[in-house]
């Protein structure tokens, strides 16, 4: 049999292998799909694989690993261990400790009842007691009855406070122990932590060792396997190659042979139905392989659906209980929604109100405020007219006192000094300008012109959705002449426009220019349509603006204040300019003169008492004149041998 004879024939038990092989993948891939599983995990899970180094590394460093951690949580669950036995043996005593204290307190309150009933008893007993000794002796037996229950209370409360002391002492001791516990535990723990990490470093490069000892292993085992293979490849093309070369001489010569032996018709013909044959037997191979391929897509897309439709109904079915859900949830938003809605606008009128009374107690409290201040501001100016009529009083008689310490004491001429204290020219030209601005403010409050009023009626019909609720209900209540101002003033309030200056600038954005026939223009108000635009316009402007006015009014306010702490300033200095009224030269003679005065007044009170020193002497030697008369006078000298005539006589004899 020819070459393509055999090929014929091998080629389809190969497509039926394919086929075969294709449809297991197909069985086994729907059955891993059913089981939740992939593919031939089962089988791989049974095969058992030898560990490797690197693994068996991984494996031994966790199992060590493992083992630290193991003993380093025992080392730390023993400190929790010893920590709650000591607790529970301290609470084991403390609650023995409180037994024996409610003991004891009950057998005290017992004993105290009964001293005090028998104390009670012994009360009435005493008034019927009418012997003085008796009764005193009853009544010290009443005291130191009383004294012995006052004495077992204070000792009972003395032995609850040492073991009060006691407590506080133990609470102590705990809380050093437990510090030193704490530490001992945290130092554990870092030993622990150490040589935790010490041996994850050792292990990993261990494993480090191993994986790379492996990785050496392997190349080298695949190194040794591949130049295996090349060589055989090479030795087996050689092979092959060699014995088609022999096939090929052979087959042509065999092939020489039979042209030879057969005619050329025949040779044709069979060429010819070989040729057909091998046709039919492709056709029918592929048919069978079309078939069987179309009956697997049939099969597999049965399954698919079905899988798809089982799907599909759970689908729906979930998708069924959450549209109800869904359902279940909006209607309970819609109603949390409608009972949020009644709160909400509830509020926003409860804070409207609130709104509208505080701006009115503003309004209020601003007026009060003014009242006060010009009340205060007169008050001032009252005080301050007394206390410069005191102080111009005081500067006067300084004026007077150094008018008479120069010209009458000194002698000198005398210049009165200038009383002018105020220097408010400034102040003035800044007051002037502060009112001039206010004037100008004040100016732009007039009557509201036609043209404008007609303006706030467009916006009352064409923009009534800017009306607040709370207002339109108190309008549905009015009569029909009173419902318009009160829409517009809601209107006003709700675009922020507080004055005629802001509806006059509102006023500019709803007119228009209108051509008429003799060539003259007219300002008329804008068609009703276009309120809402020109409103927009308007709006945009007043935000832009919003800067420029708020600068304004912090001008205004700054100049107010720079007023207010110049007229401080001249205040001052003009207490300053009267407190300074005499100048400083004038002080200084004032304390040159005065202690010239000073050293005056001690030489004349030196003088006086030299004065008084003097008539004490005089008035001494008086005396002994006078006793000298009386001694020189008396009888007893005419007795004496010596009289004191002679005596005296005799030094003044020898002085004459």
């Amino acid at each position: 049999m020819s070459k393509m004879d055999r090929e014929g024939e091998g080629e389809p038990q190969t497509r039926e292998e394919r086929i075969k092989k294709r449809r297991q993948r197909l069985e086994s891939k729907m059955e891993a799909r059913k089981l939740g599983t992939e593919e031939g995990k089962l089988s791989k899970e049974q095969e058992e694989k030898p560990l490797g180094k690197g693994e068996q590394q991984i494996f031994n460093s966790r199992k060590k690993l493992d083992h630290l951690k193991t003993v380093g949580m025992e080392e730390v669950t023993k400190f929790r261990i010893e920590t709650d036995v000591a607790e529970n043996e301290r609470r084991i005593a403390e609650e023995g400790q409180r037994e024996n204290r409610l003991q004891k307190k009950h057998d005290e309150a017992a004993s105290s009842n009964k001293r005090n009933a028998s104390v009670q008893m012994k009360w009435q007993a005493l008034y019927e007691k009418t012997i003085p000794q008796d009764l005193l002796k009853e009544i010290n037996a009443q005291k130191e009855a009383c004294d012995k229950i006052i004495h077992s209370k204070d000792r009972l409360i003395a032995e609850f406070q040492q073991e009060l002391k006691q407590k506080d002492e133990d609470y102590v001791k705990a809380l050093k122990k437990q510090a030193e516990d704490i530490d001992r535990l945290i130092s554990t723990m870092h030993q622990q932590t150490k040589a935790l990490i010490g041996a994850y470093e050792e292990e990993l490069a261990e494993i480090e060792t191993a994986f790379m000892l492996e990785r050496r292993e392997l190349l080298t085992s695949n190194k040794d396997e591949i130049t295996s293979l090349i060589q055989q490849r090479q030795t087996k093309e050689l092979q092959n190659r060699k014995a088609r070369e022999d096939k090929i001489e052979l087959e042509q010569n065999n092939l020489d042979q039979i042209h030879e032996g057969y005619a050329e018709s025949y040779n044709i013909l069979k060429m010819k139905l070989q040729k057909e044959i091998q046709g039919l037997e492709q056709q029918l191979e592929e048919m069978r392989a079309l078939y069987q391929l179309n009956a697997e897509k049939l099969e597999y897309n049965l399954r698919v659906l079905s899988e798809r439709v089982k799907e599909n109904e759970k689908a729906i079915q979930h998708h069924k209980r959450k549209l109800a859900r869904l359902q279940d949830v909006l209607s309970g938003l819609i109603t949390k929604y409608a009972d949020t809605d009644k709160k909400f606008q509830h509020e926003n009128n409860i804070l409207t109100e609130q709104y509208r009374r505080i701006t009115e107690q503003y309004k209020d409290l601003q007026l009060k405020f003014q009242y006060f201040e010009q009340a205060d501001t007169d008050k001032y100016q009252k005080v301050w007219e007394m206390n410069e009529k005191e102080a111009m009083e005081l500067v006067n008689t300084c004026i007077k006192a150094d008018r008479v310490v120069f010209e009458q004491q000194l002698g000198v001429e005398w210049k009165p000094p200038v009383l002018n204290f105020w220097s408010d020219t400034d102040y003035a030209e800044d007051k002037e300008k502060l009112v001039d601005d206010s004037g100008h403010e004040g100016e732009e409050e007039k009557e509201l012109s036609d043209m404008a009023k007609r303006m706030l009626e467009m916006l009352c019909s064409q923009c009534s959705f800017l009306v607040e609720e709370r207002v339109k209900k108190v309008v549905e209540k009015l009569e029909q002449e009173d419902r318009m101002p009160k829409k517009i003033e809601s209107i006003l309030k709700a675009l922020s426009v507080e004055s005629q200056g802001d509806i006059n600038k509102m006023l500019a954005f709803f007119q228009r220019s209108l051509d008429n026939e003799d060539h003259t223009t007219t300002i008329d108000l804008i068609d009703p349509q276009d309120a809402i635009v020109a409103l927009r316009n308007f709006i945009e402007y007043q935000t832009k603006n919003a800067s420029l006015q708020t600068s304004k009014k912090n001008q205004m306010l700054s100049l107010e204040e720079r007023l207010k702490d110049k007229r401080r300033r001249e205040e001052h200095e003009f207490w300053r300019r009267m407190a300074q009224v005499i100048p400083e030269r004038n002080y200084r003679i004032w304390h040159a003169f005065e202690k010239g005065l000073e050293k005056y007044i001690v030489l004349l009170q030196d003088r006086s008492k030299l004065i008084e020193e003097t008539d004490t002497i005089r008035h001494q030697n008086d005396e002994l004149r006078s006793l000298l008369n009386q001694y020189m006078s008396a009888k007893i000298n005419e007795e004496l041998f010596s009289p004191p005539q002679l005596m005296v006589a005799a030094p003044a004899a020898t002085q004459g």
